[in-house]
């Protein structure tokens, strides 16, 4: 989808798309969170909204959400987006779980640091963090 299409589609319908996606980063294998644990990266949200929103997203292929979730969700695919273009191939996903070696992480993985600090605020610290890998 190129820019031009992407800007027709409704927000209610990118939204459904991002929260169906983040469902499918929750396995062990991909960021490792539990539902607990990505209600706490969505803002604290409970975990019947969160179940709620998978169901509205699945069902009406659409989900309306306020200005800080948006911006929350927005943050999450940019910073995996930035892991994707720093990590090596096939290490993306590890590259989210491993600890980092930065004064601002203090040896914390990013999963670890973004769920002790779950403000967009510092999830901008982490994106910005493999941001700068990328122009290594």
């Amino acid at each position: 989808m190129n820019d031009e299409n992407a800007s027709k589609v409704p927000a209610d319908k990118i939204i459904a798309t991002v929260v169906l996606w983040l469902d499918e980063q929750c396995p062990q294998e991909r960021w490792d969170l539990s539902d607990e644990q990505m209600c706490v990266l969505l803002g604290g949200i409970t975990v019947s909204t969160w179940n709620q929103w998978k169901e509205t997203a699945q069902i009406n292929d659409s989900l309306q959400v306020d200005q800080e979730t948006i911006d929350t969700l927005a943050m999450l695919v940019s910073i995996y987006k930035m892991i994707h273009l720093s990590s090596p191939p096939g290490f993306k996903y590890d590259f989210f779980k491993r600890p980092i070696n930065h004064p601002t992480f203090n040896g914390k993985s990013a999963r670890e640091f973004m769920l002790e600090n779950p403000s967009v605020d510092d999830f901008l610290k982490v994106r910005n963090y493999f941001q700068s890998r990328v122009l290594l």
